[in-house]
């Protein structure tokens, strides 16, 4: 599938800042079944973009703006192609129990514990407890049977959690939305001791029938000895399929959120994000791997009179985009 996908942030302050200092996982991963052909980070106020690879080797964009503004427009724009079959993991020959830690490669160890919003906790073991996991069951039927656990007990429902909120909170409402169910699965698999990640994405939407396309989107992957990583989406009880691309993977949402910065200024922050997607008919002409470009944003002049009542307060904020 040859897709293009406009990722739109809009960041609106109550008062002027004075200084805004930014990173970004907005560049889709080059993957074995995922190829990004193009990139281009449009960005407003003009600033000067530097990138580099994080731990997980995800792309990370960074810059700073160190001029009086009320607001900045971040717009992603990749052109990927993706060839990625849902897998039928029923079918694999991975069995549970997984090996012993000790005895599987030293990558998989961060994603096989608890940590952040994925909390061990009695109501997350009734649920391995329902799945009631035996000794030579298939891998693949039990990624399923967790699966579609999550989606006969739980209610997807925006408005009840934030992208920072523990898997305790789904667990005590039933209620929540993509990184919530993500967490939980992730969750209920590293209590099975099986390797789970969390990853950020975005999914074109099927027919309107999959949850969160108009937004970015969040997905559990597992891990499967013979395969290697197989992504779940609980929030739509799916394999992972062509019509999802994946931006960032960690070990939870702390890893990979789309923006997250400081700004300078005793101001309220809001958000809106927007995504779009389309499928293409051919590769288009003149893409270029990556480029960088400036919007008209307005910057002020440190003497401009909306500053002056402005005090030199610094406000660390953790610039989490509501996942859907």
């Amino acid at each position: 599938m040859l897709l293009q996908l406009t990722h739109t942030t809009d960041l609106a302050y109550s008062e002027m800042i004075s200084e805004s200092i930014m990173e970004l996982r907005m560049a889709p991963r080059q993957e074995q079944d995922q190829h990004r052909l193009s990139f281009k980070l449009s960005l407003g106020p003009a600033a000067s973009v530097t990138s580099y690879f994080d731990w997980l080797g995800n792309t990370v964009h960074t810059f700073s703006i160190a001029a009086f503004h009320k607001s900045i427009r971040i717009v992603a724009t990749s052109v990927v192609e993706t060839d990625r079959a849902k897998a039928e993991v029923e079918k694999f020959a991975d069995t549970w129990p997984m090996p012993e830690e000790d005895q599987v490669d030293y990558s998989l160890y961060d994603h096989l514990h608890f940590g952040g919003p994925i909390i061990d906790t009695p109501k997350l073991r009734e649920l391995v407890d329902i799945l009631h996991p035996q000794p030579g069951m298939s891998l693949g039927e039990l990624g399923l049977r967790t699966l579609h656990l999550i989606n006969e007990k739980f209610t997807y429902k925006k408005g009840m959690t934030s992208a920072a909120s523990p898997i305790t909170d789904i667990l005590d409402t039933g209620q929540g939305v993509c990184q919530d169910f993500t967490h939980l699965m992730i969750g209920i698999a590293r209590a099975m001791k099986i390797p789970a990640r969390y990853v950020s994405g975005m999914v074109h939407p099927d027919g309107e029938r999959y949850r969160g396309f108009s937004q970015t989107h969040a997905w559990c992957e597992m891990y499967f000895p013979s395969t290697g990583w197989i992504g779940f989406d609980p929030a739509n009880n799916c394999i992972v399929g062509a019509n999802f691309v994946k931006v960032a993977f960690g070990r939870d949402f702390r890893d990979v959120p789309p923006n997250k910065g400081l700004y300078r200024g005793n101001a309220k922050e809001s958000i809106e994000v927007q995504v779009q997607s389309e499928v293409l008919p051919s590769v288009p002409s003149e893409l270029a791997a990556e480029r960088v470009e400036a919007l008209s944003v307005p910057t002020y002049p440190a003497g401009y009179s909306i500053h002056r009542e402005m005090a030199d307060q610094q406000v660390e904020v953790q610039q989490q985009q509501q996942q859907s």
